[in-house]
């Protein structure tokens, strides 16, 4: 990324202030992300009782993995989906 269309940008995640560089167009999207991210972090922390910061950290970035996982396995199988109704769409256009 060209050093002129990034800026820093200060989010909160886990209490604490943190400095990430990121594309100017990009600033609401990595907002968004981080206050997930300190949600998600702040609910397993109270649900569970843990103690471990880094644990609950943890276990929220597997979960957005698992997340992350399924919304592309659910994104290809429409795909394979779109393809298929596609292809009829031609073949019977084509008859």
């Amino acid at each position: 990324m060209p050093a002129d269309n990034s800026r820093g940008i200060c989010v909160e995640i886990m209490g604490k202030q943190h400095q990430f560089a990121c594309p100017a167009d990009q600033e609401e999207g990595l907002k968004q992300a981080a206050t997930n991210l300190d949600v998600m972090f702040r609910d397993i922390k109270q649900q569970s009782g843990m103690a471990s910061n880094e644990r609950a950290l943890l276990v929220a970035a597997l979960n957005l993995s698992h997340q992350l996982l399924s919304a592309n396995n659910k994104i290809d199988a429409c795909q394979q989906r779109l393809g298929a109704l596609a292809a009829s769409l031609k073949a019977a256009a084509n008859a």
